[in-house]
């Protein structure tokens, strides 16, 4: 069946049926490559072993609910010193392995929480169509790769709370960008020296009063100057 523009499938796969079924519409989707790679090994693979259903959240279609039955099969791996023996096969193109929703689908929810939050988001994306809550919308956007902090010249760290009042992270920002380059798992000294020290090229540390702050930029960045002083972070006044 000829794939509708609508829906890009990618090579490999085929739109072989539609329906109407409780208010959406339902599109069944089938591989039709002539094997896999293992994901293992990444050998190829033909050998059949069984055939299985998915059923996968699409992007709505002018206010229809769309629900994609993805046909696909499971292979053996032949290949002796593999020790995946079985695998299901992947369709990276569609869908990430595991996931309830396409990738399309995933990143329209990532890009209206970066948008905008949360609650706000899920009242946005229900004006949309796509049917999701304030808390998928959170851990979509949590799921997405941090970009790794790069030259940090001017730095600024404090505390937050992951759980109020019981359990306590540290937030690393950076003040030339004014953005959150990284969040530790405590506030204890060690932890915030050793990133500190992987970044020889700050100038500058902002930090609040406390001691473990103090002791970890003068441990790890002695080069530094303190938000509001003259003297590097290892020096002390005369």
């Amino acid at each position: 069946m000829e794939t509708p523009q609508f829906l890009p499938l990618g090579e490999g796969l085929e739109l072989t049926s539609q329906e109407m079924g409780s208010g959406q519409l339902v599109l069944h989707v089938t591989a039709t490559s002539s094997g896999s790679a293992c994901p293992l090994c990444a050998k190829p693979a033909t050998h059949l072993h069984s055939r299985y259903s998915r059923v996968v959240k699409e992007l709505p279609c002018a206010g229809q609910q769309v629900q994609l039955i993805l046909h696909v099969r499971k292979f053996f791996c032949d290949t002796t010193d593999c020790a995946r023996k079985i695998f299901a096969e992947r369709l990276p193109q569609l869908v990430a392995p595991w996931a309830q929703m396409s990738t399309r689908l995933c990143q329209a929810i990532q890009a209206i929480g970066l948008a905008t939050c949360g609650r706000l988001g899920a009242r946005l994306a229900s004006r949309l169509g796509i049917t999701t809550s304030w808390m998928t919308i959170v851990r979509r956007v949590m799921a997405l790769p941090t970009k790794p902090a790069e030259n940090v010249y001017c730095l600024g760290i404090d505390d937050f709370s992951f759980l109020r009042g019981r359990m306590f992270g540290t937030v690393l920002v950076n003040l030339d960008t004014h953005r959150v380059i990284d969040l530790l798992p405590d506030r204890q000294a060690e932890t915030a020296t050793a990133w500190m020290q992987a970044h020889a090229e700050m100038t500058h540390v902002s930090r609040d009063r406390g001691s473990e702050y103090a002791s970890a930029a003068s441990r790890g960045a002695p080069q530094a100057m303190e938000a509001g002083r003259s003297l590097p972070c290892g020096q002390k006044p005369i």
